[in-house]
């Protein structure tokens, strides 16, 4: 049931969840999902015949593939068969991905002219960049990637001459104004709205209460379990996966490092462990942090946005505790990490062989009978003249030998 203050002016709404990464998209997403019914009868809409269309839609719109060596069938078209579904549905519709960030203006235009049927609106989650560095640096470690944090660091400063691409990557899907001045070019402000992830320690739903609050609807009625959340991994843990990374060095295809590698591995297994040493970002880079996230907040004070939550939630909160460097883990720890890992596999990999219903093993074939004196002189007479000979005297003194008995039988 949608909340009194929406209108009958909220009808035929898009709501555009256009990112950032690593701020909680993944956890909404499948909240959505999973209640898709439920926000049908509440009047919000959440198309796709599958969770990851909107993921397709959003590469599909950009004419590109999430992996540069392997081509997902399920990209082309998708943008447009997602358009559709969404004209087809309810009045208030909600399209949501985080990689929708990275779109040219070109491309942004060709997304506002097909969602022409609806009023848009443009919804940015936001967290603080103290988080958000390393989140994502551990994300691009999953994804197959082997470059170091410090590299990373440097290129997103803009410290090296040569940048590695992941770096670039980062202020064009973290650079909230900047992505919302993109989008948002032909749209009020308004209808933009800011989204802000609460601190760490605060209530794990609160996101979806302030994301369902933008959408009208009453948070606490819909489901907001979800089967595996996206969790952050420890120094170890993200360590073991990079040199992981280097020894594989790309043999392995993307379908198969993403099932056995980032999901089996990197989230099921090293995610369920609570980190000893969780990544932080060291001293040295805080108050450049600091100053880029002054900078990120001002500019979205200064403009109208709605914001839901509370811009002071993206100062970085002050740390304590002994520092601890990303690229260099305690190695005691990192061979415990492995050890464990490798148990767990070991162990998964046992008890789904255990589930398997056993293969009916085949008959066993009867074992041949030793072959007797004549099936042994007729195998071997072919091959030698003395055994055709000896062949020839057995059939005769067999043959006598049944004229005999036949001799007695008639007496």
């Amino acid at each position: 049931m949608k909340d009194d203050h929406m209108s009958d002016t909220d009808a035929n709404r898009v709501y555009v969840h256009i990112g950032s990464p690593k701020t909680g998209t993944t956890y909404l997403q499948e909240i959505l999902w999973n209640n898709r019914e439920a926000l049908r009868e509440a009047g919000v809409h959440y198309p796709g015949t599958r969770p990851d269309a909107h993921f397709h839609a959003a590469m599909d719109l950009q004419n590109t593939q999430f992996q540069v060596d392997w081509f997902d069938d399920n990209v082309p078209n998708a943008w447009e068969n997602l358009v559709k579904q969404a004209a087809d549905g309810p009045a208030t519709v909600v399209i949501s991905h985080e990689l929708f960030c990275t779109a040219t203006p070109e491309q942004i235009e060709r997304a506002m002219a097909d969602l022409s049927f609806a009023e848009v609106h443009l919804v940015c989650t936001v967290r603080d960049l103290q988080r958000q560095l390393p989140a994502v640096w551990q994300e691009d470690v999953k994804n197959r990637h082997t470059i170091s944090f410090e590299d990373f660091v440097a290129g997103v400063r803009g410290t090296v001459a040569e940048p590695d691409m992941l770096s670039e990557l980062f202020w064009h899907r973290q650079d909230v104004p900047e992505i919302l001045a993109k989008w948002g070019r032909s749209i009020p402000p308004e209808r933009v709205h800011v989204v802000t992830v609460p601190p760490a320690g605060s209530s794990t739903d609160l996101v979806w209460h302030r994301f369902a609050e933008l959408l009208g609807l009453r948070p606490e009625e819909y489901d907001t379990r979800v089967q595996q959340r996206n969790r952050s991994l420890g120094v170890a843990e993200t360590e073991l996966i990079r040199r992981l990374n280097q020894r594989l060095n790309g043999n392995i295809d993307w379908p198969t490092h993403d099932r056995r590698v980032k999901r089996n591995l990197a989230e099921e297994i090293l995610g369920s462990r609570k980190a000893r040493n969780p990544l932080e970002v060291p001293e040295q880079h805080r108050e450049w942090l600091r100053q880029q996230s002054e900078r990120i907040t001002e500019a979205l004070a200064e403009r109208s946005y709605e914001v839901i939550g509370d811009l002071d939630e993206l100062r970085p909160a002050v740390t304590d505790g002994p520092e601890v460097v990303p690229d260099h883990p305690d190695t005691a720890e990192l061979a415990e990490v492995a050890i464990e890992a490798l148990a767990e596999v070991i162990g998964r990999e046992t008890a789904r062989q255990r589930a398997q219903p056993e293969p009916k093993a085949p008959p066993t074939p009867e074992a041949p009978k030793a072959p007797g004196l004549r099936e042994s002189l007729v195998l071997s007479s072919d091959r030698h003249p003395t055994l055709r000979i000896a062949l020839g005297a057995y059939r005769r003194i067999k043959r006598i030998s049944l004229r005999a008995a036949a001799h007695r039988g008639k007496q």
